[in-house]
């Protein structure tokens, strides 16, 4: 554990600091990613996954950063929802799995979601973001504090054309919709990760309505899925399965 708390510690300020934000408009004309042989990262980490998966979950668990960061940039030619859907989407699902069956700490869960989290941060200097474009804003529902997905959901929109803001977790998308500035909103998204929050998110729809009536509403996460008639109950426009499906609905309302 001190030997992944002290790989945590010494990542560099930059990332840290990068994990909260990035800048639209800001890529680089090129660049060069060395590919990540299967000697240069971890032992196999999931059973019947490919094996990028295997690598980065192993990689994040391991709290190595210049692995997990070599993982996620090697494939972004691949475009980013590749790299989100099929990567690092699964590669946090087993550590969701595995904090489940108690193989592994709180600690370890976190350490790895921040690992993870730097990587990602990497990649925004690699990538060319469109310039304006509708306003959308994604969050989660109070109290959720799962806001991984939905911050990679804002990354998609904001690279599909969408002027995106990412409003976290801890309850601020609600507390945003008592300041000004929502007349322009064309598109809020909301991501539920925990069936307990449903009620919440019901009553957090009803202020959007309030707020930004000609918004569209979207909704994800992993409470949805086990939800039937989703868009229905929670009086929402659509629910998407995917960050990638949430993408292509989005699309439609731009």
């Amino acid at each position: 554990m001190l030997a992944r708390q002290g790989a945590l510690e010494s990542m560099p300020a930059g990332e840290r600091e990068a994990e909260n934000r990035y800048n639209p408009g800001s890529g680089v004309l090129a660049v060069h990613i060395d590919p990540v042989g299967p000697d240069e990262a971890h032992p196999a980490a999931i059973e019947g996954e490919g094996t990028e998966v295997r690598l980065f979950t192993a990689a994040i668990l391991a709290g190595d950063h210049v692995a997990a960061r070599r993982l996620v940039q090697a494939p972004l030619g691949s475009g980013l929802g590749h790299v989100y859907e099929r990567i690092v989407a699964p590669a946090m699902a087993e550590v969701g799995r595995r904090w489940y069956e108690n193989r592994i700490t709180v600690a370890e869960q976190h350490l790895a979601t921040a690992v993870a989290q730097a990587a990602v941060a990497s990649l925004y200097p690699l990538i060319r973001w469109p310039p304006g474009g509708p306003r959308a804003v994604v969050g989660c529902v109070e109290p959720e504090l799962h806001t991984f997905g939905a911050r990679m959901v804002a990354d998609l929109l904001a690279l599909d054309g969408w002027r995106t803001t990412f409003a976290g977790g801890r309850g601020s998308l609600a507390r945003g919709l008592d300041g000004a500035g929502w007349g322009d909103v064309k598109l809020v998204a909301v991501s539920i990760t925990l069936g307990a929050h449903v009620p919440a998110a019901r009553a957090l729809m009803q202020r959007v309505r309030e707020r930004a009536p000609g918004a569209k509403i979207l909704v994800g996460g992993r409470a949805v899925l086990d939800l039937p008639d989703a868009s229905r109950l929670l009086g929402v426009d659509a629910a998407a399965a995917s960050a990638s499906q949430a993408v292509r609905v989005a699309r439609a309302w731009r």
